[in-house]
């Protein structure tokens, strides 16, 4: 019985040496997400969770989909298309934006997330802004932002990463491929003529998984993805110059049925290519930046028998300007000072797609362009600090939308260790998305199909969020401890979600769906944590509650009432192991009229990752994810029964790394 209510407790424990906890006492974060200026993580006006780089080693060196799931409060499902989908407080992926070095990771398929791109070990923290931040971050980002900051590595260095996985008990009958998974991440940079070059190469070959060896059918399909990164950088009159070039490609196949009176198969397979440009300049004061993006990314996938080739183009244009008086860092009363940030940003996006087998075209030259202005002034002063702004953007398609938003932070009590109350509100706004509005995303080999609408209009939303934040010595001074509480509620009109066409299912005998405006929605909810550092280990305690209705006071698909997450670590100094054990815990989602039955609707998810430090070039890492097997019931969708459950299997990882 204690064991079980341990599971269920949302207390998260994961350790650190000695050593680097006594120097990281002294030692605060600086966050740029809440305000794009530079920040002590106490003096933000903005709520921002961090996740460190040493944490972040602890956790997995392979790709950024394990490490999401780390993060309190954000969900992280994979989906039937072995993409990701993020959820926080309510709000999906198209309402979550994830960026990159402040730039957003952008999605093609505009429904998933393609988390494997990044490397674990190139991350330097992740910055988490849970709530809106449309004003300064853009109608992605109505129910937050999740900032990645990766290293930036000078001067020469090489490292070598290959790990090697495979799905125990689940893996797929193949007979020409692997049944072992494999990831290998090259880094090298050096510089030449004044100029710092980096290139990066990871490949990723996921063989799937099959719950049924007796069906044609396989859960999750096999998977081969490659990523090249080049990247050239120099400081320039003392303005940082960086140019980069990206590809990706990916290639996946999963078998669905056979072909009547015949010995091949059809299969659901999906075919990229993706390049991407990118040029970058920043001063060495960061008064100014400016940031560009183009991206070509084209793609043929759907059944075997009826592919559709889809080509996307992307292209972005994002300059800003800081302007600075007083002292924006005061220590006493009656000092204060000012920042104010100007942006602009400018977007275009273009979408073809035909049908190749009777060379028909289904979109035909659509595209959208808009241009986006926004303000942001922030006061401070040492206990206090107000934060305004408002974003204004134009787009072809609907026309002005607009934002506002005004935050408050107030330290109370003693400024060493004081309780810091933040308040927020503001609006927030999303335009529908091209795919959103016109793709077909014919998924006939997996028993659905989504259908674009063209006559959606813009989400709306006007939000309150609240927290309550306090950190402490205790224990004589050998231990830190910090808690936090916060509470959001968002009203939110036109939200833009996917209803069941019930007479075009009947007749084609699918799950045929259409994107829909929703009337109106309100989403609600609260997080609590605690975190305990004490010598070799931390400890935090995590919980998240989530209500969502729409306007007939129905609950909204999809988002888990609770979740906890639990993590355990521990370090074994003499042989510089470091072992993490942690567990998601999620339950009672909203279950649609569409299904018979329940099947499961609450799991708890176990991972154990352990690393080992040979020398200090040379470490090895072992990796369970998901201990006990935790998935949806291979039945559960033929017999309409509702499984909360992820997709993905019990899988066992081993990694080496070498650094040169």
């Amino acid at each position: 019985m204690k064991s079980k209510l341990l599971i269920l407790l949302p207390i998260t424990l994961f350790f650190y040496n000695s050593q680097s906890i006594a120097a990281d006492k002294d030692i605060e974060h600086i966050v740029v997400s809440g305000t794009k200026t530079n920040k002590l993580l106490s003096n933000s006006p903005v709520l921002v969770d961090v996740i460190d780089g040493e944490t972040l080693k602890a956790i997995s060196q392979g790709t950024l989909a394990k490490v999401l799931d780390f993060i309190p409060g954000v969900v992280v499902n994979r989906s039937v298309k072995d993409g990701y989908n993020i959820q926080m407080q309510g709000f999906g992926s198209k309402h979550v934006l994830i960026l990159v070095d402040g730039q957003s990771l952008i999605s093609p398929a505009n429904s998933s997330v393609d988390l494997d791109h990044i490397s674990a070990s190139d991350i330097d923290q992740i910055e988490v802004i849970k709530g809106a931040a449309s004003v300064l971050h853009g109608s992605s980002a109505m129910g937050g932002v999740i900032n990645i900051l990766t290293k930036k590595r000078q001067g020469s260095y090489a490292s070598a990463f290959y790990e090697t996985g495979s799905y125990l008990n689940n893996k797929p009958d193949t007979e020409n491929g692997d049944s072992i998974s494999q990831l290998l991440n090259l880094k090298a940079g050096t510089q030449w003529l004044g100029w710092q070059h980096n290139v990066k190469l990871q490949i990723l070959k996921d063989t799937g998984f099959d719950y049924d060896e007796e069906t044609i059918s396989q859960n999750s399909a096999e998977l081969k993805k490659k990523f090249v990164q080049l990247n050239s950088q120099k400081d320039i009159a003392n303005i940082s110059t960086t140019l980069s070039y990206q590809y990706f490609d990916e290639l996946k196949t999963r078998p669905t049925s056979k072909i009547p009176g015949q010995e091949g198969y059809i299969y659901y397979t999906s075919d990229v290519a993706q390049h991407q440009l990118d040029f970058n300049l920043l001063p060495t004061d960061n008064k100014w930046k400016l940031n560009s993006r183009l991206i070509q990314h084209d793609e043929t996938s759907g059944q075997s028998n009826s592919l559709r080739d889809t080509s996307i183009q992307f292209a972005e244009v994002e300059g800003l300007n800081v302007w600075q008086s007083g002292n924006t860092t005061p220590k006493v009363e009656g000092e204060s000072g000012s920042e104010t940030v100007f942006g602009v940003v400018t977007k275009f996006d273009g979408l073809d797609q035909i049908k190749p087998l009777t060379n028909s075209i289904e979109i035909n030259g659509k595209n959208r362009h808009s241009i986006e202005s926004y303000f942001q002034y922030n006061w401070i002063s040492p206990k206090y600090q107000i934060l305004a702004g408002v974003r204004g953007q134009n787009d072809s398609d609907f026309g002005f939308h607009s934002a506002l938003r005004i935050s408050g932070m107030a330290k109370m009590g003693d400024l060493e260790n004081p309780v810091t109350l933040r308040l927020g509100v503001g609006q927030g706004y999303r335009v529908p998305d091209l795919k959103e509005r016109h793709y077909i995303f014919d998924h006939s080999n997996l028993g659905y199909m989504v259908l674009g609408d063209e006559n959606l209009t813009p989400e709306q939303a006007n939000s309150i969020t609240a927290s309550l934040a306090y950190a402490s010595q205790v224990l004589s001074d050998n231990a830190d401890y910090s808690f936090e509480v916060s509470t959001h509620f968002s009203d939110t009109k036109d939200l833009i979600s996917t209803v069941t066409d019930i007479e075009e299912s009947a007749k084609e005998g699918l799950d045929i769906s259409r994107y829909s405006n929703i009337e109106s929605a309100k989403i609600s909810g609260f997080d609590i944590s605690n975190e305990l550092t004490f010598n070799q280990w931390v400890a935090q305690l995590n919980y998240s509650y989530v209500d969502s209705n729409d306007q007939d006071d129905n609950r909204l698909g999809g988002r888990p009432r609770h979740q906890v997450k639990f993590n355990f670590g521990y370090d074994f100094l003499q042989w510089d192991i470091e072992s993490l054990v942690y567990l998601v815990y999620q339950a009672d989602e909203a279950v649609s009229s569409n299904y018979l039955d329940v099947e499961n609707n609450a799991y708890t998810l176990v991972n154990v990752t352990i690393n080992q430090f040979i020398t200090s070039k040379l470490q090895w890492t072992l990796a369970l994810n998901n201990i006990f097997d935790e998935h949806k019931s291979s039945s559960s969708s033929n017999q309409r029964h509702f499984d909360a459950r992820p997709t993905s299997s019990r899988e066992l990882r081993l990694g080496i790394e070498y650094k040169f």
